[in-house]
């Protein structure tokens, strides 16, 4: 069996030594699919594909090929002996788990992608390569830069601000906060806001505890209670997190994609963003010599920028006599989200049914929609369910869905935000971190026993809300280190019908923080009056009041328990 219907690919039998030196960088020697192991380096893996491409040799053929090379280059004097290295001494070394030296390779893949990849601009071969990136220690305010290439070509995970510990040493103070006008009063407010969640941590949980919000009765152990009560606590008092507070993540780019982000972030108004972009060039460079050469500081984004700035400044704000507008509270569910509308969605999703499953017919699009036009509700509807109803809770939307798009705008908190940016298949835009829309309130706050944690939030809350209408006319960039995780910020998604339903389905889940299912939830509401056929098949969880983490704790614990952690 060579797991294809074809026979197998490879040019000849393997010698032993061959079959040891593939099976250290693959992970089979007698199939037609087979994996590259980590042993194989990012860029001997972008100097295979290129060679792979144009040659009529497997990908394993082609790596021993490599070895002719080397044998050649010694003939040709281009290597001396010492640099040599042969086959059968890396089978050598593979079996006796000696260090490998494969300098030679490296060297040579390096050699080539600086031709290829630079002087002659291959770009494809750059998506091959991957750079994976541990940022530690970085602001709120920089993990979202880093979060947004441009095209979202690219992996991350945050850590979950729930198993991190915060306290006033975690606060991030860049040079050109200190260089401010406003840079004791910027301090001042980052360091109140923590102060206050440090104070009413223990405050919060027991209050949680007291008035039975968690109940111990409702847990199958001890464990799963109390974290279920100290996410609740979190959860709540996250609101006042500044957004100067450091985090960490880890984010891995193709060298596209990093090529572009660097330069782009090489160029950001923000120190602590030039400078990390700084560092992570530099590290990245350590991996893959040839990968970044054209890296640089853009004069179109710092131009482009400043030129747009200053005419939409001059555009909106000819005087400050509304200057009011800048801040408002008490915004209603349904005006947070505002839906940008273009097509007729269930028309056009049931045109792209017709037209992917027509193939025996050959009909075109514009056919398909003149045939769903002339159709009643009831046909359409039909044709939906015969299309989705058999979707299980893990089938993805079929591809006949990414056609169409819907465009969201929401003004939502910081905080919430971090978790529906991580839906990168949607096109997105942000007006950035910032606290002059005002700010959210966490759950329960309202309940006649928290009454003083809420006197305490509004005047911390509103304090800083104050100071980044000050900040923000002095540098709109320096003022998104007043914001903390509950401000408001406004954010546009533009996402196919698919992925409209994917994060409705998974952004209004029980587990789900009720910031963000409040949001979905709305979302879901309007959706439904545009897309009235198709919103029947996405699978929402609209009750806000059973919202709870109890099942996913009590889901862990087993797997702790079974794992013996």
């Amino acid at each position: 069996m060579t797991w294809t219907l074809a026979p197998l690919q490879n040019k000849r039998e393997y010698t032993k030594n061959e079959k040891i030196v593939l099976e250290y960088f693959f992970t089979n020697t007698d199939k037609n699919i087979y994996c590259a192991k980590n042993a194989l380096s990012n860029q001997l893996w972008a100097f295979l594909v290129w060679q792979y491409s144009r040659s009529q040799l497997s990908m394993r053929d082609r790596f021993l090929q490599l070895f002719e090379d080397s044998k050649s280059a010694l003939e040709k004097w281009i290597i001396s002996e010492e640099e040599y290295f042969s086959l059968d001494d890396l089978a050598e070394k593979i079996t006796n788990s000696q260090s490998l030296n494969l300098d030679f390779f490296e060297n040579k893949a390096s050699d080539f992608l600086k031709k290829w990849w630079v002087d002659y601009g291959h770009n494809s071969l750059k998506d091959a390569d991957r750079i994976r990136f541990a940022l530690e220690w970085v602001s709120q305010v920089f993990t979202k830069v880093v979060e947004s290439p441009f095209p979202a070509l690219w992996d991350f995970q945050e850590k979950s601000t729930r198993y991190l510990h915060f306290w006033n040493d975690s606060l991030i103070f860049p040079d050109d906060i200190k260089n401010s006008k406003y840079s004791s009063e910027i301090i001042s407010q980052s360091k109140e806001l923590m102060e206050t969640y440090l104070e009413f941590m223990p405050k919060v949980k027991e209050t949680l505890a007291k008035n039975w919000v968690v109940k111990r009765e409702e847990f199958s152990s001890d464990r799963s209670f109390e974290n279920t009560l100290n996410a609740k606590t979190f959860d709540i008092l996250r609101y006042l997190l500044p957004s100067n507070v450091s985090t960490s993540l880890w984010a891995s780019f193709s060298t596209r994609t990093l090529e572009s982000h660097l330069s782009f972030m090489l160029s950001h108004p923000l120190e602590e963003v030039r400078l990390i972009a700084k560092w992570m060039h530099e590290e990245a460079l350590k991996l893959s010599p040839w990968l970044l050469k054209h890296v640089a500081v853009s004069d179109f984004d710092i131009k482009r920028r400043e030129k747009i700035e200053n005419y939409i400044s001059d555009l909106l704000w000819e005087d400050d006599e509304n200057e009011e507008i800048w801040l408002y509270q008490g915004i209603e569910d349904e005006d947070r989200v505002n839906i940008i509308f273009e097509w007729d969605l269930d028309n056009h999703i049931c045109a792209s049914i017709i037209f992917e499953n027509g193939r025996k017919e050959g009909i075109s699009y514009d056919e398909a929609l003149e045939l769903v036009e002339e159709m009643d509700n009831s046909d359409k509807e039909v044709l939906m369910k015969l299309y989705l109803e058999d979707r299980w809770s893990h089938d993805r939307m079929p591809r006949a869905l990414q056609h169409s798009s819907i465009m969201f705008e929401y003004l939502v908190d910081f905080w919430a935000y971090r978790d529906i940016q991580r839906h990168r298949a949607s096109a997105q835009l942000w007006q950035w971190a910032t606290a002059i829309h005002w700010y959210d309130y966490p759950e329960f706050i309202e309940l006649d026993w928290m009454e003083e944690f809420k006197e305490k939030y509004d005047e911390v809350m509103t304090k800083a809300t104050i100071l980044a209408k000050k900040v923000v006319k002095e540098n709109s960039y320096l003022s998104e280190y007043v914001c903390a995780l509950g401000h408001l910020i406004r954010t546009t998604f533009e996402m196919n019908p698919g992925q409209v339903a994917y994060v409705f389905e998974m952004r209004t889940t029980p587990q789900g923080h009720q910031s963000y299912r409040k949001l979905f939830i709305e979302s879901y509401k309007q959706f439904k009056k545009m897309a009235p056929i198709f919103s029947r098949f996405i699978r929402v969880w609209s009750d806000l009041e059973n919202a709870s983490r109890k099942v996913q704790e009590e889901k862990a614990e087993e797997k702790r328990k079974k794992l013996w952690i």
